[in-house]
């Protein structure tokens, strides 16, 4: 791995957010320089993505919360509120999402 790979991470978008992507003309993945840790939250601020928009960030395929660190290195997904599927508790989403205000709200 090279020395800038090593400072990178890998951004994704899970449904609708995967359109929001898009819109902004970003690559998939998005591959963005990270000096140091970064939370979810503050990666989200960076990158102008509504909070209320994310449910849970996917690290690295392991379900995590917002306020997670993510490190240089990582692959990173935003998982908009009302993911469908039944396997949401296998995957942690309720476990590691107690603390977002966002969580299994309806719109």
């Amino acid at each position: 791995m090279t020395e800038q790979a090593g400072r990178t991470i890998e951004v994704r978008g899970f449904l609708h957010l995967y359109k929001f992507f898009k819109e902004k003309n970003w690559p998939i993945p998005l591959i963005m320089e990270l000096e140091e840790p970064t939370t979810g939250t503050q990666l989200a601020e960076k990158l102008g993505i509504p909070l209320d928009e994310i449910e849970i960030v996917f690290i690295n395929g392991f379900a995590e919360s917002l306020d997670y660190a993510i490190q240089p290195g990582d692959r990173v997904a935003f998982v908009p509120p009302g993911c469908p599927g039944p396997y949401r508790m296998a995957l942690g989403f309720y476990a590691k999402n107690q603390k977002n205000k966002f969580n299994f709200v309806r719109k």
